[in-house]
């Protein structure tokens, strides 16, 4: 991502860490906190950097960092007979003219 994150930014790269292979990952999605506490899912799709296919990654639409504030994000996804979260991390969303 970018150094600094701002309010209605569109087209910004989100890539999130899974840290293993998740080739064959079904239904990848970041389930995504806003500030406000309003829990959305964006679609992902899993993307391959160096030689492992460990990353989801989303690009964000209109509307997607309405919020100024602490943006919280965890990966989702079904792989093999398992499904669920992972870590948690985090982004700020600075207000425009910052």
């Amino acid at each position: 991502m970018q150094e600094s994150i701002y309010q209605g930014d569109v087209g910004l790269e989100i890539l999130v860490d899974c840290q293993e292979d998740i080739a064959g990952a079904l239904a990848p999605a970041l389930a995504v906190r806003t500030p406000s506490g309003v829990v959305r899912l964006w679609p992902a799709t899993v993307v391959v950097i160096g030689q492992s296919a460990s990353h989801l990654r989303y690009i964000t639409g209109p509307g997607d960092l309405g919020e100024a504030g602490t943006y919280r994000v965890q990966a989702s996804l079904e792989l093999g007979d398992w499904s669920g979260s992972g870590r948690t991390a985090q982004f700020v969303v600075r207000p425009r003219f910052s």
